[in-house]
């Protein structure tokens, strides 16, 4: 018998056993007589067990059948929409019914692995022959033979009653394109992750050659490839402040991976176009001049500056996770001008002019919303922000426009340092701030806000 052929029939069965299953709990759940009750509930049994023996007799063919049906069966079982590829929604639903242990978030992340790591063509799913390798390497990993692992995958498919619920299925279909760019990201990784010529610019980053790359090492590296100190220094200080995950102020090879992706996208570039002319552009950059050498150092002075400011932040207080509140302590520090520990209206204003003025948010308009997000978090009334009122306000900001928190507060920490407000905007907020907090003074009104808006929350380059 042929792996259609065996498909069909178990799937004929299946489907004829469901319907009239479904037919005898409606029967048995409308039943009038306690006879009727009976006589259904006691149908509903045997179509169980008619049900349980067409599985079993499913698994006994296939248990005969060569390697390659059993790989067709389980592909075509897999492959719920007939579209000869398996989505990592299909692939989710099957490790799941493998492991019943598996969350549905757990299941998700371990497909679009899987998927990433075997996606060959770069469509974020898996073709046959992508899934018999799947399956292979499943098999080395495992240690045991293809027919074992085989018959095991079958016989939870075929018997599992767990998988993603109906619910968990129309959420995957909604956001299936969320989940292929999120697939094609980490093929995206993978590949950079391991071609020689990102190793090897990599290693001319690396001017001190020990085995990590500092601040003054990415920002000459880019200086190298943009042939611009001052384009090369703001790059390389936002590029490490994004890509230093463990806050050691050294960049290891993963790190560079995400970096140099990161420059890729900035400069809507694929990196199989850009990476060649990368290493070459090391390789006969020109030396760097003593104004250059001056911008660098001043650079590397900032970078270290706002690092040390971090690093010396106070530790978190009682009503937030400790992560969260530092961040916002680093923040909070950034935006106190005066050093008085606390925000003022001005001072306020002229931290959120930074980031909205990329969303054409007039100057004024700034002043007004900063108005309002001082009194409605200014609880002590002194027309300022503490610390704690401050992490209040951010927090709010954070939960409204459903942005994770951390990389908000990192956000709004690199726009602080690389953005400058104008002398006009400056003098400008200065005026309406000293307006509105006279004006406050004879009007206590209380005021409540909405955070969104304060920006756009599908902005997805701010909140990146």
């Amino acid at each position: 018998m042929s792996s259609s052929r065996a498909m069909v029939l178990y799937k004929t069965k299946t489907d004829h056993l469901d319907k009239v299953s479904n037919s005898a709990k409606n029967k048995k759940s409308e039943a009038e007589s306690m006879t009727d009750y009976v006589k259904n509930g006691k149908k509903c049994l045997k179509l169980t067990m008619l049900d349980l023996q067409n599985r079993l007799e499913t698994l006994e063919i296939l248990s005969e059948m060569p390697d390659a049906v059993k790989m067709e069966f389980l592909f075509t079982n897999l492959d719920k929409d007939h579209n000869n590829r398996i989505s990592v929604s299909e692939l989710s639903d099957g490790l799941r019914k493998v492991n019943a242990g598996v969350s549905f978030q757990e299941g998700i992340q371990q497909a679009i692995r899987e998927v990433a790591m075997n996606d060959t063509d770069g469509d974020a799913s898996l073709d046959r022959e992508e899934f018999k390798e799947y399956m292979e390497k499943l098999t080395e990993r495992a240690d045991v033979t293809f027919k074992a692992l085989a018959e095991f995958t079958l016989m939870q498919v075929i018997f599992s009653e767990s998988g993603n619920t109906s619910t968990e299925k129309e959420t995957l279909e909604i956001r299936g394109g969320e989940m292929d760019k999120v697939v094609k990201a980490l093929e995206a990784y993978h590949g950079a992750f391991e071609d020689v010529r990102l190793v090897e610019l990599y290693e001319l980053f690396d001017v001190d050659g020990d085995g990590t790359i500092e601040f003054k090492e990415v920002a000459l590296g880019m200086y190298k490839i943009t042939g611009d100190m001052a384009i090369a220094s703001k790059s390389a200080l936002h590029l490490v402040l994004m890509t230093d995950q463990n806050g050691n102020r050294r960049i290891d090879y993963p790190e560079f991976v995400r970096l140099i992706l990161q420059v890729c996208t900035v400069a809507d570039e694929k990196f199989e176009d850009i990476i060649s002319e990368f290493v070459i552009s090391m390789y006969f950059a020109e030396k760097i001049g003593i104004k250059d050498a001056a911008r660098l150092m001043i650079a590397e002075e900032d970078y270290n500056a706002y690092q040390d400011m971090i690093e010396s932040a106070d530790e978190a207080a009682a009503i937030l996770d400790i992560l969260q509140y530092t961040k916002i302590l680093k923040l909070f520090d950034l935006w106190d001008i005066n050093n008085d520990k606390s925000i003022s209206l001005e001072e306020l204003t002229l931290g959120c002019r930074k980031f909205q003025r990329s969303m054409d948010i007039h100057t004024r308009d700034t002043v007004i919303l900063s108005h309002l997000m001082m009194h409605e978090f200014d609880k002590d009334g002194n027309e300022s922000l503490n610390e704690e009122e401050f992490a209040r306000s951010l927090l709010k900001f954070a939960e409204e426009t459903k942005s994770d928190i951390h990389g908000m507060i990192d956000t709004l920490a690199v726009i602080t340092v690389l953005e400058n407000n104008s002398e006009e905007e400056e003098s400008y907020i200065k005026i309406m701030a000293s307006n509105l907090e006279e004006g406050h003074k004879n009007d206590e009104k209380s005021y409540t806000i909405s955070f969104k808006q304060f920006g756009n929350e599908n902005d997805e380059e701010l909140w990146a």
